[in-house]
């Protein structure tokens, strides 16, 4: 009895360890899950300081959150939709926010350089992606 006891022990032991191994693996690419506050923080961080656009309306896709710095991605339009060319007018831009404080790459001729020193690499293909994606 006492061997089975240690076997099925062992072998929940193993279980867990290749659980956590695997959701430490995958942690990465998986969505990061915030409270309707967290993510309405970010909003705000986002509209106020991350965007020119006039009374935006942002969505926001984090990557990251490491201590008190967030690492992701927006998407900002205006706010009216009675605007024909609200289209041409989206602002979408990787962000870092430590603390309070927004950061973005500049846009033009700095951009990589800024991504490469705002954004950790394993971050930079997310990065690459979606630029690609909004043809950035």
């Amino acid at each position: 009895m006492g061997q089975k006891i240690k076997r099925i022990g062992f072998g929940i032991g193993a279980i867990l360890a290749a659980t956590v191994a695997c959701t430490s693996c995958g942690s990465g690419s998986e969505p990061i899950t915030l409270s309707d506050g967290e993510r309405a923080s970010i909003i705000d961080i986002v509209q106020e300081q991350g965007t020119v656009i006039d009374s935006p309306t942002c969505q926001v896709e984090v990557f990251r959150i490491e201590d008190s710095t967030t690492y992701g991605w927006a998407t900002c339009a205006p706010d009216s939709q009675e605007s024909a060319d609200a289209a041409a007018q989206a602002d979408a831009f990787p962000f870092r926010i430590d603390g309070q404080e927004l950061r973005r790459p500049s846009d033009g001729s700095d951009y990589e350089k800024d991504v490469k020193e705002l954004f950790p690499e394993d971050l930079r293909s997310a990065i690459n992606q979606h630029s690609t994606g909004v043809g950035g």
